[in-house]
């Protein structure tokens, strides 16, 4: 059942790896292999740590806390990142006769998906351990790896039910704001414990290392002290963490299988009620635009505000940016101010940025999917199309934008007229450029996005590939600018560097728009069987 399941996936997205997908795949096979590689040097860096004799002496502390940041990692970066990798659809499984256990079997073993870079991480600190002859030599491999492995099933559980849990939470719209909160204070916790200088033994003081902590049993079972009660309380996480998984997987299934779910999810969210202040908002381009454009604008802001996979984004990024950036602004290097400091509002406003593309202009008609034929039916130039929705793009980055600098302000960072005005122009600018690379990607490497599902990507990996090479070369002539002011001193020349380079984006907005629009018209079967295509038994996010 489990060979049937895969096969089945296999044959839905064996298509992606031919035809005008092999250029894509190659881009993601780099990029792959460079994020791969670096977690590859951790883990060969935790090897050379762990196996070194001298160190044995820091074990009691390094080696529970490395495995809290393990677990944590684990289990937050996806959410952070809005990918929680694989999982079973289960809408498209519950009508077949297949036993729940083995489709709880497969949904733990697709948790692998999620962070593999953790388990090399995890071979790089087994690999030191077993190698470091102050620690028991071979007669303590088998304990070693029995350990690792009840550690890593216990990540496996937590984090299918965590993926669970979250899928119907992050569907509602005031417990997905919480969450988002909580997460931001997790993210951020290290980085403000070292801006308000910590002490390294006040911090190793209060480390959460004791044997009652997951990571502290499962250290101590490592290193060979309190042999019976840390197996005994690894076991018992375990045990909870399987019951966990089990009573969120089973409560997925009777969620998904309920008539209505999305129709409830989406009362519970709370719609934008009629006549109201931000449908007067919305309506607000219609007075002030002509149609077609007016309505389809309209129309692109009321698709966006009503997709929970959006509105997590947009929390995101005036949230976890300013918490990102805010404790390395925080910090001063000999009475004078940093360089993250002096240009946090830059830094915050473009990862926002950043952060909108996935779900605006990178794939601009990921949320029309099917419905994306009627572009070609209805009797507007396709320009007019791509137009409204980078429209609706800069104003969504513009209420961003306002939304940081707002909080911004209130914050102990000082920000000069000037550095706010360099963060506007610049955001704004480089949001001429991306957008013209989107419209671009939009077309040539389409996908269909689910606006119910939060923890679906907004992008393929190809599409991202691009993007990470793209992001560069929009940026390259705002860096002209910065080096400008460098060789200058003159905030007059930065300023004029970056009037000629949005003078030129928006030439290669209009050269980038007669591009995407005649591309349209070239593959618009490839394009409408792209975003008409569904998923197999597993969705990937």
């Amino acid at each position: 059942m489990i060979r049937a399941i895969l096969w089945a996936q296999w044959l839905s997205m064996r298509t992606l790896r031919v035809g005008t997908r092999v250029r894509g795949a190659i881009f993601s096979a780099f990029t792959g292999l460079m994020f791969y590689g670096f977690w590859a040097i951790v883990a060969m860096a935790a090897d050379a740590f762990f196996s070194n004799p001298e160190n044995v002496g820091l074990f009691k502390v390094a080696v529970p806390v490395s495995l809290a940041v393990v677990m944590l990692y684990w289990q937050v970066a996806p959410v952070v990142s809005a990918s929680l990798g694989a999982s079973l659809d289960l809408k498209k499984l519950i009508v077949y006769p297949i036993p729940r256990e083995r489709l709880f079997a497969v949904e733990i073993l697709l948790r692998f998906t999620t962070c593999i870079e953790m388990l090399l991480v995890m071979a790089g600190i087994l690999s030191g351990l077993v190698r470091n002859p102050r620690l028991g030599g071979l007669a303590a491999v088998p304990r070693m790896v029995g350990t690792v492995l009840l550690f890593v099933a216990f990540n496996l559980l937590l984090s299918a039910g965590m993926r669970n849990l979250l899928e119907r939470l992050l569907l509602r719209r005031r417990l997905r704001e919480m969450l988002m909160v909580v997460i931001v204070f997790v993210g951020v916790l290290p980085q403000l414990l070292i801006s308000f200088r910590v002490t390294n033994d006040a911090l190793a003081s209060s480390l959460p290392v004791a044997v009652f902590w997951p990571w502290g049993a499962a250290g101590q079972l490592l290193l060979d002290t309190s042999l019976l009660a840390a197996t005994s309380i690894l076991v018992i996480y375990l045990v909870l963490a399987y019951a966990f998984s089990r009573y969120q997987f089973e409560k997925g299934i009777r969620a998904d299988a309920g008539p209505g779910n999305r129709a409830e999810s989406a009362k519970a969210d709370g719609e934008v009620e009629a006549d109201g202040w931000s449908d007067q908002l919305i309506r607000l381009p219609s007075r002030l635009l002509s149609d077609p454009l007016a309505a389809v604008v309209e129309k692109e802001l009321r698709t966006l505000i009503r997709s929970p996979r959006f509105r997590m984004v947009y929390i995101m990024g005036f949230s976890f940016g300013l918490a990102v950036w805010l404790p390395m602004a925080l910090r001063h290097t000999s009475g004078q101010d940093s360089v993250t400091r002096t240009h946090f509002l830059t830094y915050v406003s473009v990862y926002a940025l950043v952060l909108l593309g996935q779900v605006t202009f990178w794939n601009a008609f990921g949320f029309d999917r099917t419905a994306t034929q009627a572009w070609y039916a209805l009797p507007i130039p396709f320009a007019r199309v791509f137009q409204a929705k980078n429209i609706t793009a800069l104003i969504i980055v513009c209420t961003e934008l306002l939304l940081v600098i707002g909080i911004a302000l209130a914050l102990p960072v000082p920000h000069p007229p000037a550095r706010i005005a360099e963060a506007l122009a610049v955001t704004l600018i480089s949001a001429v450029y991306l957008v013209s690379f989107g419209n671009l990607i939009s077309v040539r490497l389409p996908r269909a996005m689910d606006p119910e599902k939060v923890t679906q990507g907004g992008s393929a990996r190809s599409m991202n590939a691009f993007a990470f090479f793209l992001f560069p070369v929009a940026l390259a002539p705002i860096a002209l600018a910065y080096w400008g002011r460098y060789v200058f001193d003159s905030e007059l020349v930065f300023f004029g560097l970056l009037a000629v380079a949005a003078a030129v984006g928006i030439q290669v907005y209009w050269i980038a728009l007669e591009s995407a629009v005649k591309t349209a018209l070239l593959r618009k079967e490839s394009i409408l069987n792209e975003l008409g295509r569904s998923d197999g038994p597993l969705s990937v996010s």
